[in-house]
């Protein structure tokens, strides 16, 4: 079986996937590190970020281990910097 979610992306990430939103099919029990490999495998340049990826599901911190469900809405964040 298959699950849909809806991938929101944001700045950097919005310019490498050429899109600010877009519906994903993952398998069933899909994790957000799933989710995330498979965009750094479709989108090789955004492999430069993966140590500063912050993802969230349903408005919440996505950790990695996180099972995806139907209708998850992700967010990829930019890094966030300052002092």
């Amino acid at each position: 079986m298959s699950i849909k979610v809806h991938v929101k992306l944001f700045s950097s990430f919005r310019e490498i996937v050429g899109a600010k939103e877009e519906d994903l099919q993952l398998d069933d029990g899909a994790t957000v590190q799933v989710l995330l490999e498979h965009y750094i495998a479709k989108f090789p340049q955004m492999g430069k970020f993966r140590e500063h990826i912050i993802l969230s599901v349903n408005k919440e911190y996505g950790a990695p281990t996180k099972v995806l469900k139907a209708g998850d809405e992700v967010s990829f964040l930019p890094p966030v910097s300052g002092g």
